[in-house]
C-alpha cells in the first residue's frame, strides 16, 4: 500500500451521489471534512432519495467549514450515473473526484488519489481493489463478487486495448481533472460511471490500490435492474451508438 498523505487536499470538487444514505451521510461529511482544504475544495451532494438523506446532509454542512452543497433532484435521470454528470457541471475545482455515500469508498484514501493524479501527470486516478494492497472484501456475499468479477472481465474483453491499463474499470471511485472532462460526450447508464468516461475520452490513467469497505448502515442498491442496464451500457458503447444526453438534464439544475 502507498503511504498516507497527511496534508488536507487543494483543489478538489468531490461528487457524492446518494440513494437512501440518511445512515452514512453525516460521517461521510465528517469524514471527508478531516481530509479536505477547508478554502480550496468543496463536497457536492447529489440525491436522488425517497428518505431524509438530502436533510440529513444539509444538516451536516453546519458542523464543517467547508463548502458543501445539496442538491436534491426530484427527476432522477440517468440514475447514479446522471447524479455525477449533475455534479461534474457544478465542480468548480481541477479535481473531480466520484465516490459513493455508503462509506465503503474509504474517504481517508482520497489525498492519495490526488498526490497520485499530480505525482504521475494522469489525467485519471481510478482506485482499484485488484491491485497488490487492494481488497474487494466489502462486496457483500460470494454472488456480488462473482457479478463484480464477471462484469470486470466484460467490459476488459470487449475493450482490451482501452482498458488494457485499468484494473478495475467498475470501480466508482476515482479522481479526474475537470479539464480533461467533455460532458456532453457521456451517456451514461446505470451505475458503471468509470467505464462511460474512461471510453468515451482520450486519457492518461493510473491507479491506486484501496480496500472496499463493508457497509455499516443502510442497503445496497446493487438489483437486478441495474445488471441490465450495465449490459445495454456496455452494448451501447461497443457500437457507439447515440444515446439521450445528461449534459442538459445537468446544466438545468446548475
Amino acid at each position: 500500500m502507498e503511504e498516507q498523505y497527511g496534508m488536507p487536499a487543494e483543489g478538489v470538487s468531490v461528487v457524492v451521489p446518494t440513494f437512501n444514505e440518511s445512515g452514512n451521510v453525516a460521517e461521510l461529511v465528517r469524514r471527508l471534512a478531516a481530509v479536505l482544504d477547508a478554502d480550496a475544495s468543496e463536497i457536492l451532494i447529489v440525491d436522488d432519495s425517497t428518505d431524509d438523506t438530502a436533510r440529513v446532509a444539509a444538516e451536516s454542512a453546519d458542523h464543517v467549514p467547508h463548502r458543501v452543497r445539496v442538491v436534491h433532484r426530484e427527476d432522477p435521470v440517468g440514475g447514479l450515473s446522471g447524479a455525477v454528470i449533475t455534479g461534474m457541471a457544478l465542480a468548480v475545482h481541477r479535481w473531480v473526484v466520484v465516490m459513493d455515500g455508503d462509506l465503503q469508498h474509504p474517504p481517508e484514501d482520497l489525498p492519495r488519489l490526488i498526490a497520485a493524479g499530480e505525482e504521475r501527470g494522469a489525467d485519471i486516478v481510478a482506485a482499484s481493489r485488484h491491485l497488490d494492497g487492494g481488497s474487494a472484501g466489502g462486496l457483500d456475499g460470494l454472488l456480488r463478487h462473482l457479478v463484480s468479477s464477471g462484469s470486470t472481465l466484460a467490459a476488459r474483453a470487449l475493450f482490451p486495448r482501452r482498458l488494457r491499463d485499468c484494473t478495475d474499470p467498475m470501480t466508482g471511485f476515482f479522481a479526474v481533472r475537470r479539464d480533461a472532462l467533455d460532458l456532453a460526450s457521456l451517456r451514461p447508464q446505470g451505475f458503471k460511471i468509470l467505464l462511460e468516461v474512461l471510453l468515451r475520452h482520450r486519457l492518461t490513467l493510473t491507479e491506486v490500490p484501496f480496500a472496499f469497505g463493508v457497509r455499516t448502515a443502510g442497503v445496497s442498491k446493487a438489483t437486478v435492474a441495474n445488471g441490465a442496464a450495465y449490459l445495454r451500457q456496455l452494448v451501447a458503447l461497443r457500437l457507439r451508438s447515440p444515446a439521450p444526453g445528461l449534459a442538459q438534464a445537468a446544466a438545468e439544475v446548475v
